[in-house]
């Protein structure tokens, strides 16, 4: 099974990965959604985020407005 989470806002994808209010988790098994949940950013940005998505098992992100930093 397979992690997969999007940046996330008021039911649409959130265009910059820094400053999410919060991810859309799916678990994807043998190509099929069969389960998601909303994990709420609770405010940290940046660098603290990929340690929220390691603690939940995130396997996969996908988003967008990654910078540099």
């Amino acid at each position: 099974m397979k992690r997969i989470a999007v940046t996330y806002d008021n039911g649409q994808v959130f265009g910059h990965f820094g400053r999410t209010e919060a991810f859309k988790v799916y678990e994807v098994e043998d190509g099929q959604i069969v389960n998601s949940e909303v994990i709420e950013s609770n405010g940290v940005g940046h660098g603290a985020l990929a340690g929220l998505l390691a603690e939940h098992t995130v396997d996969v992100l996908i988003c967008g407005g990654i910078g540099g930093g």
